[in-house]
């Protein structure tokens, strides 16, 4: 489920301790005269004034909002020395074309070394929430399912975000590096069923084994991140889950209410 246009977002980043120095946000003397160039290029290509803001923010690296006095351009960092190319797929991106977000999305997992993390290395998942107990459920799974090998990955619930409204939400994903499956807190509500709970974390958990039984082929990328495709082995053995397609039913179905969260 991607993204609407008006905001690009990513869930995963690769973890502290592998994270060099320029991954925070530069010094405002640094910052200021290429944040200012940056908006130059754009505003030539848009025909139009753009006022920009970098953000260091890890969830979502591109955000605008059409003003009666121009473009207000929220952008992370990684693209203060983006390539031409990248700048005018910004410029298309803005403008409505989704083609575009391809180009943005392979730039930004090429620089994802430069997204910072909130939570520092070695602090424990949130395992119990309101409705869910993700230590149960991973165990549950892991026994079924996996025969004990990913007994070694930490389950828990992501950090609650802000109370707004959101364009897009990002229900799981798994973390290579840290070995932590990590679940949107929106799903751990009474409405939930509790077979959608178990697929995200099934789902998230076949990343895991997958990627420890293929490292020598490189299951995920350099950063961190699953792969981005799945592969027939993946989905032959996601299909044989139950209720796989209810639980993608169910999600499709309620992905305003938990956009709201």
């Amino acid at each position: 489920m991607r993204p609407p246009p008006g905001q690009l977002a990513m869930f995963d980043a690769p973890s502290p301790g592998n994270t060099p120095a320029h991954a925070r946000l530069p010094s405002r003397e640094d910052a200021l005269p290429r944040a200012a160039e940056l908006a130059r290029r754009v505003s030539a290509l848009l025909g139009m004034p753009v006022h920009l803001r970098l953000t260091d923010n890890r969830a979502t690296l591109v955000s605008y909002r059409r003003l009666p006095e121009g473009l207000r351009l929220r952008l992370h960092h990684l693209f203060l020395d983006a390539p031409d190319p990248v700048v005018r797929a910004l410029a298309l991106y803005v403008s409505g074309d989704p083609a575009a977000r391809d180009a943005l999305e392979t730039f930004s997992h090429a620089h994802q070394a430069q997204v910072r993390r909130e939570r520092e290395p070695g602090e424990p998942l949130r395992t119990r929430g309101r409705c869910f107990d993700l230590k149960a459920v991973h165990a549950r799974l892991d026994a079924a399912w996996f025969d004990g090998r990913v007994q070694g990955v930490e389950v828990g619930w992501a950090r609650r975000p802000g109370r707004r409204t959101r364009r897009t939400i990002h229900l799981g994903g798994y973390d290579a590096r840290l070995r932590e499956v990590r679940v949107h807190p929106a799903l751990d509500r009474p409405h939930v069923p509790a077979f959608v709970v178990d697929f995200i974390v099934f789902h998230a958990l076949l990343h895991a084994d997958l990627a420890a039984a293929d490292a020598a082929q490189d299951a995920h990328d350099g950063t961190g991140r699953c792969a981005a495709e799945h592969t027939p082995a993946f989905l032959e053995r996601e299909a044989a889950f139950p209720l796989r397609e209810s639980a993608w039913r169910w999600l499709l179905d309620n992905l305003s209410s938990l956009r709201r969260g």
